[in-house]
């Protein structure tokens, strides 16, 4: 049962964290010194909920771009969330990456909760690997091949578990859920630079069948990533 008391007896080091961001190292202090239940507010709290480092001089560029992804898709834009060192200023991945701070080489890693576009996604996905399993659909290059039958593995993985990145389904016609979002998402970095002057290396999405898959996930990775670095 859960107890108020428990949750608002806060240890020594949650008493200090009183910044929106961290530095690579104080995050590593304080995730290793702080326990579980703290541990998930602290992800929430920097991964999750605070203003996305990339637009902290510009916060409400960020609100325009996750409504203009809620309009586009008709979701609300408390389903749209954004990740990665664009969040956090830098990045949460295994080493040699992790503490590499947030620039032009970085992307913009939107995670969406939403089980409407998560089933046509897991359908497309579906009906491409039925496509290119009976050699009905045919990749570009031996490249793409070569992805192709990797993401036959990855997709379903992914999918058994709630989630899909949309880069595990080609962008072509025959998958229009899949298209309209690299679309969109193409358009955004686009603008970014044009207007704003906001250059990175790509912006994607993954798409959550609900939020226990979403905080599932990014709890499982940030984990072990701190248990390595």
């Amino acid at each position: 049962m859960a107890d108020i008391r428990d949750y608002i007896t806060l240890s020594k080091t949650a008493t200090a964290i009183t910044s929106a961001y961290l530095i690579p190292a104080d995050f590593k202090s304080y995730y290793n010194s702080i326990d579980y239940k703290e541990k998930k507010s602290l992800v929430r709290h920097f991964i999750v909920n605070n203003i996305p480092f990339a637009f902290k001089d510009k916060p409400m560029l960020y609100e325009q771009i996750t409504q203009y992804i809620a309009d586009k898709f008709h979701i609300f834009p408390t389903e749209i969330k954004l990740i990665g060192s664009a969040k956090t200023g830098f990045s949460i991945s295994p080493l040699p990456d992790y503490g590499r701070n947030f620039g032009e080489h970085s992307d913009l890693d939107f995670s969406i909760v939403n089980e409407s576009l998560f089933d046509s996604l897991e359908d497309e996905f579906n009906n491409w690997s039925s496509l290119f399993t009976a050699k009905q659909i045919q990749p570009n290059n031996d490249t793409e091949e070569t992805y192709w039958y990797q993401n036959l593995d990855s997709g379903e993985r992914q999918l058994n578990r709630g989630f899909i990145d949309t880069h595990f389904i080609p962008n072509r016609n025959s998958f229009p859920t899949t298209q309209k979002i690299n679309n969109s998402l193409w358009l955004i970095k686009k603008h970014l630079n044009e207007k704003h002057g906001i250059k990175v290396k790509k912006v994607s999405a993954s798409f959550y069948k609900n939020w226990n898959s979403f905080a599932g996930r990014l709890n499982t990775n940030t984990e072990s990533v701190m248990k390595k670095v």
